[in-house]
């Protein structure tokens, strides 16, 4: 990537991750008639859950928890580089922040919405109406701030972005294994730990409107020694 002194660049390696920010709250009506006599549940909105006066639960039309806004937030790997030349025109001031930002799952902050009715037999039997699922994403981030001073051409190594992941396995006896106490002598569990660490290498050059680098590096400058022409060697004949 190619900036300006004191300017900003980013590289992204991401992908966008949407979900939802606002829901709108289910739509339930306050009291619901039943399918069966003259019967009728009426909604508790401090419990959220219906009560039934009837026999039956009947058929309630409700309308779960729906999104209404987004958000979008980017999974990757991204790079934020500001270069600042010296004022001797050799050294280069870089801050350097690396972050590596994770998907890691789903939490449910909805609870059921439950009808409540009694059967025949005096039973209470409990409903379920809709889940009214609400699930929001979990993120994990790893971030190193960072600011050094280098030569021009020389290249800074960044490290330190570790991660260790625990995969657990269970190895079984087909049918043997699922047998209560005995099975657990035809069981193996086992834990693998996996570590993971992202090394990134940046490498620092100064160059002019044409892309040219402007100063050179030693190993640009032993290329560039001239080499003295080597005579071909002349044979050699004895009388």
């Amino acid at each position: 990537v190619t900036t300006k002194s004191g300017q900003r660049a980013v590289i992204e390696i991401v992908r966008e991750f949407r979900y939802p920010t606002q829901f709108q709250p289910p739509q339930i009506p306050q009291t619901v008639g039943s399918n069966f006599g003259n019967s009728s549940s009426i909604f508790n909105p401090i419990t959220g859950a219906f009560s039934n006066s009837g026999n039956s639960s009947g058929n309630f039309p409700v309308t779960p928890t729906t999104p209404t806004a987004f958000e979008t937030r980017n999974t990757g790997v991204t790079l934020e580089v500001e270069p600042v030349v010296g004022p001797d025109g050799v050294t280069i001031d870089l801050n350097l922040i690396p972050q590596v930002v994770e998907f890691e799952g789903f939490i449910n902050y909805g609870s059921p919405i439950q009808t409540t009715s009694t059967n025949i037999l005096g039973q209470t039997i409990t409903n379920v109406l809709t889940p009214n699922i609400i699930n929001q994403p979990i993120f994990s981030t790893r971030k190193v701030t960072t600011s050094v001073s280098v030569w021009d051409g020389q290249t800074v190594v960044l490290g330190g972005l570790m991660r260790e992941d625990v995969q657990k396995t269970e190895d079984r006896t087909p049918i043997i294994g699922d047998i209560p106490i005995v099975g657990r002598l035809f069981r193996t569990n086992s834990e693998q730990h996996i570590k993971r660490n992202l090394v990134i290498f940046v490498t620092a050059r100064l160059v002019n409107p044409a892309g040219q680098p402007i100063n050179t590096t030693e190993e640009e400058e032993e290329q560039d020694v001239v080499q003295p022409p080597q005579l071909p060697e002349v044979p050699m004949y004895k009388k």
